[in-house]
């Protein structure tokens, strides 16, 4: 885990001016503080910290993320994105966010930020939510946790540590009012702007059938899904000539693990990074695991086969007992039927997945099928995004937590 980066003050007569810190970056405008745990997260911090600055131009932001908000201009106590974690894994990091959030603590009663907003990552900004309240800062939560999905009894915190909660999603809204939360639909930022069809391409492979590979931007999920999507796309090569693989790196970090991966099984892989939205421009289909990403592909109306691999243990032991939604990825969630196939939970043999990998690459209706209903599934999305930037409606909702603000807004 990265270590943590100490802030500078501005001290006077070797007390911080005012009884109280002040960053080096302003002392005139607000002071925000953010908190995203996951490269989900900090992508969605980065353009809310440039709607927030348009709105109060001498803002200074603090907090947690990754790459993108720092370069924003968020001062960051760390950056915990390279070493994000889900299920079990989470637990290697008990240790690690206990002495951070202690470190968040002390910097929020110091600081007194006009507003605390944690953005996705329930695990970890439930408690950082619980900070600010406890220390009477308004919280406006960013990304609806999924408690809807799994551990409902979640809401009872989510009602009691925020003021406001913006949801990515339209149902949430519903179901979080429901339950006595102030929730309110800002929609995703994904679907902000339509994808351009004829935005250029680097060069990438050319073959008959072009597959894409997105297993993940954690360590673990690479590990986990990786070998799985590796087995299935040997099949289709020796099913289909002339079908070329490439695949998104989040990072150089998971650029290095992948090649390993492609290495090992011998399966030429053209890999990039900081493309995405090419590589999933330039496929016929794609190969994803759960998340964000399969609302990145969707946006491009591709074809998808979704997994998440893990050990049947883990899952019978645990998973099982969590999770209350009939379907698991967020693209059939939020079609409420099998729109794409899923193989979530997935563990066992690759088989399944191969199978059904091969079906798609053999029936061109199918795979034009599943694309006219992602377009059905995503217009009302983008609709409501080029409306109002999600990012502008967050800090709508932040202004109203501030005295004085919400008339100007």
């Amino acid at each position: 885990m990265a270590a943590s980066l100490q802030l500078h003050q501005h001290t006077v007569g070797g007390r911080a001016a005012g009884g109280c810190a002040r960053w080096e970056f302003g002392i005139d405008g607000p002071t925000f503080f953010l908190c995203a745990a996951e490269h989900s997260g900090d992508a969605l911090g980065a353009p809310l910290i440039e709607a927030l600055r348009s709105s109060f131009p001498k803002a200074r932001f603090i907090g947690v993320g990754g790459p993108k908000m720092a370069k924003a201009g968020c001062r960051l106590l760390s950056d915990p994105t390279r070493h994000s974690a889900m299920l079990l894994g989470a637990l290697n990091q008990f240790g690690h966010w206990l002495r951070l959030l202690r470190e968040i603590r002390a910097q929020l009663a110091a600081e007194r930020p006009a507003v605390v907003i944690p953005i996705d990552s329930s695990t970890i900004n439930l408690r950082v939510a619980r900070a600010a309240k406890d220390l009477k800062i308004p919280v406006c939560y960013y990304v609806a946790p999924q408690v809807w999905a799994s551990r409902p009894w979640r809401v009872n915190k989510v009602r009691v540590r925020t003021d406001t909660l913006c949801c990515l999603f339209p149902f949430e809204e519903e179901y979080f009012r429901q339950r006595g939360v102030n929730a309110v639909y800002v929609g995703h930022p994904i679907f902000e702007d339509k994808p351009k069809s004829d935005a250029p391409t680097p060069p990438l492979p050319t073959g008959n059938m072009k597959i894409a590979l997105f297993p993940g931007s954690r360590r673990s999920e690479v590990e986990a899904n990786l070998p799985v999507m590796l087995r299935s796309v040997i099949v289709a090569q020796g099913r289909h000539a002339g079908t070329v693989f490439a695949a998104a790196a989040a990072d150089s970090e998971r650029m290095w693990q992948i090649r390993q991966e492609a290495r090992k099984a011998s399966v030429k892989i053209d890999i990039r990074t900081g493309c995405a939205d090419e590589i999933i421009r330039w496929a016929d289909l794609v190969l994803t695991v759960s998340g964000t990403a399969t609302l990145q592909i969707a946006r491009y109306h591709k074809p998808m086969i979704i997994l998440y691999a893990l050990a049947g243990w883990k899952w019978n032991l645990v998973g099982r007992y969590l999770i209350l939604t009939k379907y698991m990825s967020l693209v059939n969630i939020l079609a409420n039927r099998e729109l794409v196939p899923e193989f979530m939970p997935f563990y066992g043999s690759p088989e399944p997945v191969a199978n059904r990998l091969l079906d798609l690459m053999a029936h061109a209706n199918q795979r034009e099928e599943i694309s006219r209903q992602l377009a059905e599934l995503t217009a009302p999305l983008f609709a409501f995004a080029k409306a109002r930037s999600p990012s502008k409606r967050v800090v709508d909702e932040i202004r109203k937590l501030m005295p004085g603000q919400a008339a100007t807004a």
